[in-house]
């Protein structure tokens, strides 16, 4: 009811003030910015969605952009579309930030950056922490929902993220912002671009640093970033480069917090230690290079590589002296308890290519490509300090576990679309990928013999796809009518920590990994030198993904309605599966269903005023699914909803220029249930919230201030009302919460020159 009411009002608002608007001007407005069809300010490539294609899918422009909230990481800029939901567990908007499209997290949200994956091959993330300020350098963004097409070589389930960055300017030209704001917030950038420089050269350069000491205790962040761009273009070719890189330096606020904490303390962190810091650096290096073969005729190449290294510390009480190798290394008893302060090392290359062909054909246009990769990464962990030890008894750390992981995959598809008849577009994709992952455990510390694993898995996944759009000739109802409906299936790996136990994977001494047939490795001395396992236990997800949409656009008013209905087998879900001792593992849960509606609507109702409106409802439960609990106990879920997928998703804004140099925005936003378990059970949910937003911009020299040309002073209040609400968490006993800040603001200037 609270969701509806809500929902009836914003459109009730949107289409009052339209009619309005209309009665006062005689119909005479500028037509609005609409999803109906991807808008003239996007830019439109090879690995994006166009006008020609029926999905479901939003824009974001870079005029939108240029209103961000300057102190939130890129994710939760996007909660202003149909279907999107962003968290930090700080509870501030930096950090350590996680984006979910229709409720699937991010290792099922597929990102691309000028059409390359940014996903992890390994655990599937988008560590948006390690790109400190990357908003500052990105065009325009596209958000696709649903199975994706095959375009950049994406598996996506959820939806795709697909950001281009900042365009190089023709005439040189630069910026400059100073910000800060609540929690300690404070960020310095300065941008500058070149021009068209003689010989065909422009190029780029942007540095930014932010910092914050986070909502909750102990969550500070600390990043700094370097992006810099150059673009050679002649007669048949553009050749673009790109390198950024960032570090980062953030306190873990990872685990949620007791509700019964939480009623005490709103700002709680039961990480304790002072040095519990996250470090880490992550450089990226893109080559962009596009030949014009002909007139309809155009051959795409991106190569990347990524390199990332850092690492995480901890202090850990009463730990197993053998599980650190503190046994073998200090003379401790196997069974001793110690108190000690541990650091885990992750190094990561990724590096691939990316090619595409494009063919224009008329009525036609077909696409042509894949992408090929290969990654390789090394985990260790190191001992620091112990109980009983002194901090010179480790000038070297002593390093208690290594493992590799390697994967190396390929994908070719082929995407045509074909104008059958006046107004009636077809798709048809095709989509091949090979995937193949190794793991393997060092012989370090402790993990010698039969306590050291090894596996290698394969995937083949054929993805077809295909969609109807039919445009209607004239106008109905005095606008443009289309209506569009599409199937797809895709398949995701398991990552590497889903082929381990929930809580333990392959840093931890005597846990083995989720499969079901192993044979002992002989070394060289005739013993056990590792343990080979085949045959995974946690098997790829499947998924099919019925769509159907329609779009509307007219001169003041523009709206999509579009519904989703995605049949899953083995989705991989925590606490789900049973192995073949019965024992609960992290796995498959048989057959579930998420379906849903999304709504999407935009009214100028008179010059100046911009009404906004994005709302989603949806449907995400077990169809088949038992459970097996720790102590044997079997439980039937089927019909249960899934945890984390919240019920609603609700934002309404009215933005508004009063006259020239001043602007305001005030934001609605409303989140229904999301359950922490898939027990149904209605005490372990998270609450429903809502909250206001209200933001201001001043451009001082069009208010008549001499000498500020070109600046923009901004505040931005969140939360108004102070409500008290959380994000995410999880049961364990009692409800696990992230809360999330309250009333909170950031101010500042930017100034271009």
């Amino acid at each position: 009811m609270r969701f509806s009411t809500l929902l009836l009002l914003s459109c009730f608002t949107a289409w009052t003030a339209t009619a309005a608007a209309a009665d006062a001007t005689g119909g005479a407005v500028a037509d609005p910015d609409t999803a109906v069809t991807v808008d003239e300010d996007v830019v439109v490539t090879a690995s994006r969605y166009d006008a020609a294609d029926g999905v479901n899918l939003t824009n974001i422009t870079h005029r939108e952009l240029g209103m961000r909230e300057p102190d939130q990481a890129l994710p939760m800029l996007l909660q202003s579309l149909p279907g999107v939901f962003a968290y930090s567990d700080a509870g501030s908007g930096l950090g350590y930030t996680y984006l979910r499209v229709r409720g699937f997290d991010q290792r099922r949200v597929g990102v691309l950056f000028n059409g390359i994956p940014f996903n992890d091959p390994e655990d599937h993330q988008v560590w948006w922490v390690d790109l400190p300020d990357l908003a500052a350098s990105v065009q325009d963004i596209q958000v696709q929902r649903g199975v994706t097409n095959s375009i950049g070589g994406m598996t996506a389930i959820g939806g795709t993220v697909n950001i281009l960055s900042s365009e190089l300017a023709d005439r040189p030209g630069g910026m400059f912002s100073l910000d800060g704001g609540s929690y300690g917030y404070t960020r310095q950038m300065v941008s500058y671009q070149t021009g068209a420089l003689p010989g065909g050269l422009k190029s780029m350069i942007r540095l930014s640093r932010q910092e914050s000491d986070g909502y909750r205790d102990r969550s500070g962040y600390e990043g700094w970033a370097v992006f810099w761009s150059g673009q050679y273009d002649t007669d048949n070719t553009t050749t673009r480069v790109n390198i950024y890189t960032g570090k980062e330096l953030t306190h873990h606020a990872w685990d949620a917090v007791p509700q019964s904490v939480l009623a005490i303390d709103r700002t709680a962190n039961m990480e304790t230690y002072p040095n519990a810091v996250d470090d880490f650096r992550q450089p990226h290096y893109e080559l962009h290079n596009t030949i014009y073969l002909g007139d309809n005729l155009a051959l795409t190449n991106r190569l990347y590589y990524i390199h990332g290294i850092g690492f995480y510390e901890n202090y850990k009480d009463d730990q197993s002296a053998r599980d650190y190798a503190l046994d073998r290394y200090m003379g401790l008893a196997a069974d001793d308890e110690v108190d000690l302060i541990r650091r885990k090392w992750v190094r990561k290359n990724h590096g691939g290519w990316v090619p595409s062909l494009r063919w224009e054909q008329g009525r036609g246009r077909l696409l042509l490509g894949g992408d090929w990769y290969t990654f390789h990464s090394d985990h260790w962990g190191d001992v620091l300090w112990a109980e009983g030890f002194t901090p010179a008894d480790f000038t070297t750390p002593l390093k208690y576990h290594k493992y590799t992981g390697d994967k190396d995959a390929w994908s070719v598809y082929a995407n045509q679309r074909y104008e059958i008849a006046s107004g009636l577009t077809a798709v048809a994709d095709i989509h091949f990928q090979h995937k193949r992952y190794e793991f393997m455990q060092d012989e370090v510390g402790n993990f010698t013999g039969d306590l050291r694993n090894a596996y290698a898995v394969d995937y083949d996944f054929f993805n077809p796809k295909g969609s109807l759009t039919w445009q209607a000739p004239g106008e109905v109802l005095g606008g443009g009518l289309k209506l569009w409906t599409s199937v797809g299936r895709n398949h995701r790996e398991p990552t590497d920590g889903e082929l381990f136990d929930t809580w333990q994977g392959g840093d931890d001494l005597g846990v083995t990994p989720l499969f079901r047939h192993s044979r002992n490795v002989t070394g060289t001395d005739g013993g056990t030198a590792y343990v080979e396992w085949s045959d995974p236990l946690v098997q790829a997800e499947e998924v099919t993904d019925y769509e159907v949409g329609m779009g509307w656009r007219g001169r003041r008013l523009s709206l999509t309605l579009g519904g989703y209905w995605m049949d899953f087998s083995n989705e991989i879900v925590p606490y789900g599966g049973v192995n073949d001792d019965g024992s609960s593992i992290r796995g498959n849960a048989g057959k579930t269903l998420h379906r849903g509606l999304e709504l999407g609507l935009r009214a100028h109702p008179v010059p100046g005023h911009d009404l906004a409106l994005a709302a989603s409802r949806s449907w995400d439960e077990f169809d088949e699914f038992i459970f097996h609990d720790w102590d044997g106990a079997q439980y039937d879920y089927s019909g249960n909803p899934i945890a984390l997928f919240p019920s609603h998703l609700l934002m309404a804004s009215w933005t508004a220029q009063w006259r020239p140099g001043v602007r305001t925005r005030v934001r609605v936003r409303d989140t229904g249930r999301q359950h922490l378990d898939n027990s149904g059970r209605e005490d372990r949910t998270i609450d429903p919230w809502t909250t206001l937003d209200v933001s201001l911009w001043l451009e001082p020299g069009r208010l008549g201030v001499a000498g500020l040309d070109g600046a923009t002073a901004f505040v931005h209040l969140r939360n108004v009302l102070d409500e008290q609400y959380e994000t995410w968490g999880y049961w364990y006993g009692e409800n696990y919460l992230t809360p999330a800040a309250g009333r909170n603001f950031a101010l500042g200037m930017d100034y271009r020159f």
